[in-house]
């Protein structure tokens, strides 16, 4: 692997990469660190279309690298350690005409060391005048061990020559990235001052020709947090990045960059090779499977249909999933129920769906709202003077299901007698108390939870007692806005008849506006807002100005450079499932999949070759 030689009369191609100086360099990606849970990522790659890719996903520099050109050309990057051609002309070659005209960050050079017959001194001046930021020691002898790594020291061609390498490059003005593997190489570059020291943790695993590795993401973390400890104890302004071994994902990258406080991650094979590998599988397995995949996807959304609306509850997250856990129990008891939850939570349609779930033919819903707090709706009245009485809830249907609203609104004495009714089945009336029993099932209703009722007093202690086993509990919508989109889709649904049976869609601007609501008035508000935007839509897609205002302020509509961010918020909820992240964001899954592939955002599955 010779070093550099550019073609005589060559002159450096123009380039959009601004030429800047170390400190630049430098200070820009400590200041991209200092916003709040930021983290450098570098993309070691080696084709324009890596690099323009990687800049659109929001790499902050580029390694031109020949490990990077060889993936591309089907082969692993070890063999970037081979004697296949000159390494430096190479990567100069493929680097000055690809990577540094779509380059906005800076571009570290991939230099080789191994050919003594080339002056450092003549290289540099090289890639200096191409433009490069900065230089990193690649390929580099960190890979290399036993005898052969003893014989390349003792020759002048190793890990010292590499370092004085870097040194030079800090005369020049010019920024410096050390590959280490160890902690003695590690304390050796912060002595040298290189700018960026990145720990290799070995070859990475993954995708169809990725290696494996005998470090567990456990150890990994464990051992860079002692080399990062060392290197800042030598150099504090170092800036210490992860590559390689078993990280292969977002997730896993974040995971040992947590312990180990890395202030960043240099992917290579992980950034180009293994999506490269995965979309194209995809893409081609999808054209070769669309008739079978469009019958599952219609199977799925049949089940998906039925799921939303099972108990008449809409909604996928973990609180609603809970929630329809407890109710296939519930429904099958004769316990009461108090189902608790603010304003325009759906208490009430929950209540019928748990009704028609129990399965009494035999029994009525019957609904009463506690307007009256000494409950003579319930128990019923008769007049000490013997004028005419005034017959309850309980007599009219002694075996139906009484819906009871607002039972905090209900006086102690009510409260007491409703108590009775639930341990006994007797309830009395009130004026003379003459019994009567009642062998229906009583649901009752409250708008704040069951904690709140007793310490405010609003509940009596036994009467809480003895409603606490069936207690249910709906959140607000602003704490499962991830259900958002299926609500939309639901609301939206029931509005096809009054459309001759078109279905509406709300566009991406709208729901942004809609996710980034407070929605006080929950999930009534929300369909409240789609049918007033499906009054103003004429045609099938509904817009943010469709919307009515909501609240005092409405939502800003989102910025593009927002939108990596967004999509990454969306993906980390739903566990980088893509069927439900495009419907929590309101994009088909072929829009989300090309994002995710613009943002560099398509997630590996660990140890799996795609």
């Amino acid at each position: 692997m010779a070093d550099l030689i550019l073609h005589p009369g060559q002159p450096p191609p123009e380039t959009s990469a601004p030429l800047r100086a170390r400190s630049e360099i430098v200070a820009t990606l400590k200041a991209t660190l200092s916003k709040p849970n930021a983290t450098l990522v570098g993309a070691a790659i080696g084709t324009g279309l890596a690099v323009q890719a990687a800049s659109r996903g929001g790499a902050d520099f580029i390694l031109a690298l020949n490990a990077g050109r060889l993936r591309s050309m089907g082969a692993p990057s070890i063999f970037s350690l081979l004697a296949l051609r000159h390494s430096n002309d190479f990567v100069m070659d493929f680097a000055q005409s690809e990577i540094l005209p779509f380059a906005k960050v800076p571009v570290f050079f991939g230099a080789c060391v191994f050919d003594p017959r080339r002056s450092l001194e003549a290289e540099l001046e090289r890639i200096a005048d191409a433009g490069f930021g900065g230089v990193v020691n690649f390929p580099t002898s960190v890979f290399l061990d036993g005898r052969f790594r003893a014989d390349i020291e003792n020759a002048g061609l190793g890990f010292q020559r590499e370092l004085e390498m870097l040194r030079a490059v800090q005369k020049r003005d010019m920024a410096t990235l050390a590959y280490v593997r160890t902690t003695s190489e590690a304390k050796q570059a912060a002595r040298a001052g290189v700018d960026i020291i990145n720990l290799n943790l070995g070859w990475n695993v993954g995708g169809t020709v990725g290696s494996r590795t005998g470090l567990s993401l456990t150890q990994a973390a464990e051992y860079a947090k002692i080399v990062f400890r060392q290197i800042r104890d030598i150099s504090a302004n170092a800036l210490c990045v992860l590559e390689g071994g078993p990280i292969v994902s977002p997730e896993q990258m974040y995971e040992v960059s947590a312990v180990s406080k890395a202030d960043g991650y240099i992917g290579g094979s992980t950034i180009d090779r293994v999506p490269l590998e995965t979309s194209m599988e995809e893409v081609t397995s999808a054209f070769k499977s669309v008739g079978i995949l469009q019958r599952r996807i219609d199977e799925l959304e049949r089940q998906l249909e039925y799921v939303q609306r099972e108990y008449s509850i809409v909604g996928r997250s973990p609180s609603i999933q809970q929630i329809k856990q407890r109710i296939d129990k519930l429904a099958a008891s004769s316990l009461p129920l108090l189902i608790t939850g603010e304003t325009g939570t759906g208490k009430k349609l929950l209540a019928r769906g748990i009704h028609e779930a129990a399965n009494r033919s035999t029994s009525k819903l019957v609904s009463e709202s506690s307007a009256d707090p000494s409950g003579v709706s319930l128990f019923g009245f008769a007049p000490y003077d013997g004028g005419k009485k005034v017959l309850g809830l309980l007599q009219y249907y002694p075996k139906g299901t009484l819906l009871i609203e607002n039972v905090q609104r209900l006086c102690v004495d009510a409260q007491e007698r409703l108590l009775e009714v639930i341990e006994s089945g007797v309830y009395r009336r009130l004026g003379d108390n003459e019994k009567g029993s009642f062998e229906g099932r009583l649901i009752l209703t409250a708008t704040r939870p069951l904690s709140q009722l007793s310490n405010a007093r609003l509940l009596t202690a036994s009467l809480e007692s003895r409603l606490a086993p069936g207690h249910i509990f709906l959140p607000n919508l602003r704490d499962r806005l991830e259900d958002l989109p299926l609500l939309a889709d639901h609301f939206l649904e029931g509005l096809r008849k009054g459309r001759s049976g078109r279905k509406l869609t709300v566009d991406h601007a709208a729901y942004r506006i809609l996710i980034t609501y407070d929605w006080p008035g929950n999930i009534r508000e929300l369909r409240s807002a789609l049918e007033t935007a499906a009054m103003n839509c004429e045609g099938d897609w509904i817009k943010a100005e469709h919307l009515p205002p909501l609240g005092r302020l409405t939502a800003p509509k989102p910025h593009p450079e927002d939108e990596r961010e967004w999509i990454l918020d969306a993906l980390q909820r739903h566990r980088f499932r893509r069927g439900e992240t495009a419907r929590y964001l309101g994009i088909s899954r072929k829009t989300l999949y090309n994002k995710m592939r613009g943002y560099a955002l398509l997630p590996l599955q660990p140890g799996t070759n795609l």
